[in-house]
């Protein structure tokens, strides 16, 4: 089964086709785009493989310039890839396929998202598909969701009550995955906070550790995702590479933080919460760890 007549929402048992399906499509675009494309992946439900989906196929492509894709846009109708203007958000263009788009029928088959390479949209895509690969009993509560919107809104021309009802979940799912998605690696930190430094909206908090962020990496509050520094005791001014050991969830704020460390340091959870106790006192947070 491929393709959904445009403003119904029906879910499919995942098929195997899907995949096969998006690699040929992936193939045609790198064929079309050649340089142009940095990254391709397929994404979305139909990428999910333990749960029901939409028959369309979702693929997101990396560039670095959108102008470069426009310019392909002929070539690009040519094998069915139909530009679709104000229809995704500013940072993203969007190609579709299918009958309704050339004129043939009412079938939407593909949708292919382009966004800027490292983008959070890029990195948004790949984390919402692995994660819920990764976590079976998240991936099924997100099936329950879209089953119980399906079966309300049979028919949604524009599909906005099928989003909207969509729209917590997703962000609670992407919050959690971001985090998830770094835990273990090294990673570049800009230090914006040296130890000694007072806190910038309550100056009777002194910072103990170091602490920064990861450049262009946005968090659940809108800022560049923060991270505590551990095992370094001078005081840092510019930059620094260190490894994700752990993350720390905050139950009753919209952001969660990640912890560093250099290379070969072991902390347990606890060591870390006795660590960070200077600011997390403040929240109801805990601390998972590798």
């Amino acid at each position: 089964m491929l393709g959904l007549k445009r403003g119904t929402v029906a879910l499919y048992d995942h098929e195997e086709s899907w995949e096969k399906e998006a690699e040929k499509t992936i193939n045609v675009l790198r064929r079309i785009c050649s340089d142009k494309i940095y990254d391709i992946a397929h994404v979305g439900s139909t990428a999910i493989k333990s749960i029901k989906a939409k028959p369309i196929i979702d693929i997101a492509v990396a560039v670095e310039n959108f102008d470069e894709m426009l310019a392909l846009k002929d070539q690009l109708e040519i094998n069915g890839f139909y530009y679709r203007p104000s229809a995704e958000p500013e940072n993203q263009l969007l190609f579709a396929c299918g009958s309704y788009y050339d004129g043939s029928g009412d079938d939407q088959t593909h949708f292919i998202h382009v966004v800027k390479k490292d983008s959070m949209e890029w990195i948004n895509y790949i984390n919402f598909r692995n994660y819920l690969n990764d976590n079976f009993e998240v991936a099924m509560e997100y099936e329950n969701l879209k089953m119980s919107l399906a079966k309300a809104n049979p028919v949604d021309k524009c599909r906005e009550k099928y989003l909207k009802g969509k729209h917590d979940f997703i962000t609670r799912t992407l919050r959690t995955a971001l985090v998830k998605s770094y835990l273990g690696k090294t990673v570049r930190i800009e230090i914006d906070r040296p130890i000694g430094t007072p806190h910038p909206k309550h100056p009777e908090i002194i910072y103990p550790i170091n602490y920064g962020y990861i450049p262009n990496v946005y968090g659940g509050d809108g800022e560049e995702l923060d991270v505590y520094i551990l095992g370094i005791e001078e005081k840092l001014e510019f930059d620094v590479t260190a490894n994700i050991i752990g993350i720390v969830y905050r139950k009753n704020d919209v952001e969660d933080k990640l912890v560093a460390a250099p290379e070969g340091a072991v902390y347990t959870a606890e060591e870390i919460e006795k660590i960070i106790h200077f600011q997390e006192q403040f929240y109801d947070s805990y601390v998972e760890t590798r």
